[in-house]
């Protein structure tokens, strides 16, 4: 069935345009036989949009290392991203949601947006030296940032830091792995039944797929490149609460699906490695123009392929194994990813004398 919503998505879509995480993005479906959308995209102006669409409720600690960003830019807007705890001083983001800003405030430590165990700033941000921030509204390769803390976090069952993919597992084949993401974006598409922004944290899996798949939708080298992973939706149907009215069968089989859609730039991609341990492969970079629900796929940058230049701007070696306690990683029933207590363990620099 993945296949044939593929193919069909594919044969209808496949010219239709890629928006910006953060773009805002209108999906009109016409329940009518023949089944037309209407795709009506503006500039970024609106502050959550890109979001995890679908998901289900997050349970307090089961995603300790989540951060959420509010975010000025120079021009007074305010918008809002999803990031990750790398250290107790560095947090990890897209570059696209600390370009051409001048505050971010931090949330951490809670499932409730509004709600944090503790608020901090960012007190320096770095992207990588291909990153145009003058270009910052358009979407465009080497999509990452890490964020210096303006105070050290403290490490407790509600705030840890997560695995980086390292820089051997940077061009990895994660086609048919098993991915989650999490992020506090809007539920539904606009248009149908207004947006609505979670209070509480949700979150997804998500199927990873190769480029050369990601390609024959996204079609766009400038999009897709090594640095990327796609990931689609996990053939959920149980989450598809967006097909609600629809009365034709193939709009309703494009529907049928889960993913992650309209406000979550900079949000973790994460998978259980063959060690045990969670690690994030991805951060939240681009979606699909043509809606929330349709399956196609969204595309993350790999941290993998930066770990030289993050530890050149913070000075510590990330591209190394975490050192976990026996219980770091829980999986429960329902698949969930239960990170509880594990520490960063450092490079020891050498001084000379």
């Amino acid at each position: 069935m993945f296949l044939i919503n593929q193919r069909l998505i594919r044969t209808l879509l496949l010219k239709l345009p890629i928006v910006m995480w953060g773009a805002v993005v209108i999906l009109a479906v016409v329940a009518a036989a023949s089944a037309e959308s209407v795709l009506q995209a503006s500039p970024e102006v609106a502050p959550l949009d890109s979001r995890i669409v679908s998901g289900w409720d997050s349970q307090e600690g089961q995603f300790p290392y989540m951060l959420w960003l509010r975010t000025v830019r120079w021009t007074g807007d305010i918008t809002a991203c999803g990031g990750s705890i790398i250290h107790r001083s560095w947090g990890l983001t897209s570059a696209r949601c600390t370009a051409q800003r001048i505050e971010i405030t931090i949330h951490a430590g809670s499932i409730y947006r509004s709600r944090p165990r503790v608020v901090v700033q960012a007190r320096d941000t770095f992207r990588p030296p291909g990153y145009d921030d003058a270009m910052q509204p358009i979407t465009q390769p080497n999509d990452i940032s890490v964020m210096r803390f303006s105070t050290d976090l403290t490490f407790n069952e509600h705030i840890q830091p997560i695995r980086l993919q390292r820089s051997e597992d940077k061009d990895r084949d994660y086609t048919g792995v098993l991915m989650t993401t999490s992020g506090w974006g809007t539920q539904w598409t606009c248009l149908e039944v207004g947006c609505y922004t979670p209070e509480r944290l949700q979150w997804v899996h998500l199927n990873g797929i190769s480029n050369f798949v990601c390609l024959l939708f996204i079609n766009s080298n400038w999009l897709v490149r090594p640095t990327t992973v796609c990931a689609s939706f996990y053939n959920v149907t149980t989450q598809s609460i967006c097909s609600r009215g629809l009365e034709n069968d193939l709009a309703m089989e494009l529907l049928r699906t889960v993913d992650m859609f309209q406000g979550d730039s900079g949000v973790p991609l994460t998978m259980v490695e063959d060690d045990g341990v969670l690690t994030q492969v991805g951060v939240g970079s681009f979606v699909s123009g043509f809606g929330c629900h349709v399956g196609l796929p969204s595309g993350f940058t790999r941290p993998g392929h930066y770990q030289d230049w993050m530890r050149q701007v913070t000075g510590i070696n990330f591209d190394q194994r975490v050192v976990p306690n026996d219980d770091a990683v829980d999986v429960d029933r329902a698949g969930n990813l239960e990170l509880k207590d594990f520490k960063l363990q450092e490079e020891e620099e050498e001084v000379g004398a």
